[in-house]
């Protein structure tokens, strides 16, 4: 069925691409160990393993640069993407680790990017629109990880 003209873009990006999102496995990259995450479940043990790995105090944020407006890119074109991401979270001050977005079909290219402690989050939506993201991953303590829609 075709779309009509008094569409939102949103509501069409959130129809098209939020069943493979909230599908994801999002896995976060400890110390000696790794977590994996998935939009809408609540897990306290691995909250904890974030807190002490992260010193986590209020939210988090998953955001990769990849294949903007979830077109594939070119590996190299996506590394230089990586790059210019880690450049900006390292030029603020915070806590950030490594994260990879993974289509469990197998359907998508793994996405490599990061996991942001304690974000402003204007500062890390902005930061998501300026590398064409649709969305981002983001929970509060306490809270299972939800979809934060950029477009």
């Amino acid at each position: 069925r075709g779309m009509s003209a008094d569409t939102p873009p949103l509501a069409s990006l959130k129809q098209a691409y939020e069943p493979a999102y909230r599908r994801a496995l999002y896995r976060v990259m400890l110390e000696d160990d790794e977590v994996t995450l998935t939009i809408g479940h609540y897990d306290a043990a691995t909250e904890q393993q974030l807190c002490k790995t992260f010193d986590l105090q209020r939210h988090w944020v998953i955001l990769t640069p990849c294949n903007p407006r979830s077109v594939q890119s070119r590996e190299e074109l996506n590394n230089f993407y990586l790059d210019e991401l880690r450049f900006a979270l390292a030029s603020r001050s915070g806590t950030w680790g490594k994260a990879t977005n993974i289509d469990p079909r197998g359907e998508w290219p793994d996405e490599p990017g990061f996991f942001v402690v304690d974000p402003d989050l204007g500062w890390i939506m902005d930061l998501g629109r300026r590398f064409g993201q649709n969305a981002l991953v983001y929970a509060a303590l306490g809270q299972p990880p939800t979809l934060i829609w950029l477009t």
